[in-house]
């Protein structure tokens, strides 16, 4: 279960990265074209899946269509989640992060941030340590060499 849901939180990273920076069209869009893609690189990220050569590629990162269900079940509740709460997951970052703002803050950060945010607030199932120490591990993957520090600094202020 945690490997999968570990998968989720990356997916949920990579989307709501998309829909920071603004490359698809909307949100319902990122979602579709994560999905739909297996986040497969491309260069014209602005064509939708039903124009894309790519589309009825085989994915290989699911080991059946049932880990790929409740990875997408998983994904999308902490995509839409975080989307729904942003202004309040947005302000306990800025609350709890001293002498950062928010815009000042990596992407990658504050996206990993947000995600554990909304677990810790709203996900009364996960026990806030497992949301935390998958943050952190999230960072060591896609952060800098000081990003699991700073996430851990926040995140447990917040958890307190």
């Amino acid at each position: 279960m945690a490997n999968k849901r570990r998968k989720a939180r990356e997916a949920a990273l990579q989307i709501l990265y998309m829909v920071e920076i603004g490359k698809p069209k909307d949100q319902a869009h990122a979602v579709r074209r994560y999905w739909d893609h297996d986040w497969v690189v491309e260069s014209d990220c602005h064509l939708c899946p039903e124009e894309c050569k790519d589309r009825d590629k085989p994915k290989s990162r699911f080991s059946s269509p049932v880990n790929r269900l409740a990875e997408i079940r998983f994904t999308e509740q902490l995509v839409n989640g975080v989307l729904d709460n942003w202004e309040e997951i947005d302000h306990q970052i800025e609350e709890h992060s001293h002498n950062w703002k928010l815009n000042r803050m990596s992407s990658i950060d504050r996206n990993i941030l947000r995600i554990a945010i909304f677990e810790l607030l709203f996900c009364d199932e996960i026990p806030p340590k497992v949301s935390i120490n998958e943050a952190i591990e999230i960072a060591k993957t896609y952060g800098d060499k000081n990003s699991p520090a700073f996430i851990n600094g926040i995140l447990d202020q917040i958890e307190k």
